[in-house]
């Protein structure tokens, strides 16, 4: 199995901690989500951004250094679920954009290993010559690679956006989000408010999103 990598947000009132959001809410026809049910907690996330295989562990191991740093914390890639403030999506998005280009030790292996991120490599000379044309490389599918992430951070950037108009502004002009993959800003999608579960709560979380905190996580799912 490969690894799907998410980071996820779930919305709580700040006046009770109650949270008002649930994944696939559209799916749910009957109210039996009890949201302020503490075992459900998992369960009250919606997904930010995804990404699946190889690509995503690297940049996974990266994050979890970032998150490390930013929560004091010693988070490996055997935890699941691992919790991050929102003050750090600017690094890891950063972080993310770092990917679109790689490494020249990445350059020619098939399966990118570090990013300019990694301690390993910033700490580098990274003058290493340009080698002869390798017969087995395949500089289609590595450009894919490289651009594959620069839409992923460009979508992450999209929507740091929208969390600080909410924060500064009061206004919510959120962009859309696909069920399981995350936000985009084409095709069939949810929005962010389709994931709460209550017609009161959307209704007042629209004319008021600062009376609500976002609270994030990245899910390490194999």
């Amino acid at each position: 199995m490969g690894l799907d990598l998410y980071i996820e947000a779930k919305i709580t009132e700040k006046t009770t901690g109650r949270c008002i959001t649930v994944p696939n809410t559209k799916n749910v026809k009957d109210h039996w989500f009890d949201t302020d049910t503490s075992v459900r907690e998992e369960y009250q996330y919606f997904c930010v951004l995804y990404m699946c295989g190889h690509n995503a562990a690297v940049v996974r191991n990266s994050w979890i250094d970032i998150i490390n740093r930013y929560m004091d914390k010693n988070y490996s890639n055997e935890d699941r679920f691992i919790p991050f403030p929102q003050s750090a999506l600017r690094e890891l998005c950063s972080c993310l954009f770092s990917y679109g280009i790689t490494t020249e030790d990445d350059r020619f292996i098939s399966d990118i290993e570090h990013g300019y991120w990694n301690d390993i490599q910033r700490n580098k000379e990274n003058n290493k010559p340009y080698e002869q044309e390798k017969d087995f490389y395949n500089w289609d599918g590595h450009k894919d690679d490289e651009t594959a992430f620069l839409v992923s951070a460009n979508e992450l950037r999209n929507f740091i956006y929208e969390i600080e108009r909410i924060h500064y502004e009061n206004k919510y002009t959120p962009l859309a989000a696909f069920s399981d993959g995350g936000l985009c800003q084409e095709g069939s999608c949810y929005m962010p408010d389709d994931f709460i579960l209550l017609e009161e709560d959307r209704r007042k979380f629209k004319a008021d999103p600062q009376a609500y905190e976002w609270t994030f996580r990245i899910f390490n799912s194999y």
